[in-house]
């Protein structure tokens, strides 16, 4: 067996970019990528959030975390509201044009989601999700 094939993080890899290629053609009409769409899952599901708050969930740096929140809302996909509980930050909500950009693209990452794992039955399916949470929540 070549060493390549038997590189987890080899392998692993080019399953993701086989996944986000797919991805992000189907993101491309709204003018997003797949770490923006991520931001806007977490807005959604944690309304009021800081930019803080998501970078450090999403692991993403700040100055990058910028840039994207920059973008969503010249997209108008997210709106800043002053927080009350310290003016010189800013909370986060997602608008309804944002909300339909989420529930559109849900479905086709599912279906996504699905044609990259079909040679794994739906046991398979949750152990490697199980597993890939394991190894997220380590790092």
């Amino acid at each position: 067996m070549n060493k390549w094939n038997q590189s987890y993080g080899f392998l692993l890899g080019k399953a993701l970019q086989q996944m986000e290629q797919k991805f992000a053609e189907g993101l491309a009409p709204f003018n997003i990528n797949s770490r923006q769409y991520g931001v806007l899952l977490f807005i959604e599901e944690n309304p009021y959030s800081s930019q803080k708050d998501i970078s450090d969930n999403l692991q993403i740096d700040r100055t990058t975390m910028v840039s994207h929140i920059d973008h969503l809302e010249t997209l108008r996909f997210v709106e800043r509201t002053k927080n009350p509980n310290d003016r010189r930050s800013y909370s986060l909500l997602i608008t309804e044009k944002g909300k339909e950009v989420l529930n559109s693209r849900w479905e086709f990452l599912t279906d996504v989601e699905s044609e990259v794992l079909t040679p794994l039955n739906q046991q398979e399916r949750q152990l490697l999700r199980d597993f890939l949470i394991r190894i997220w929540k380590s790092l």
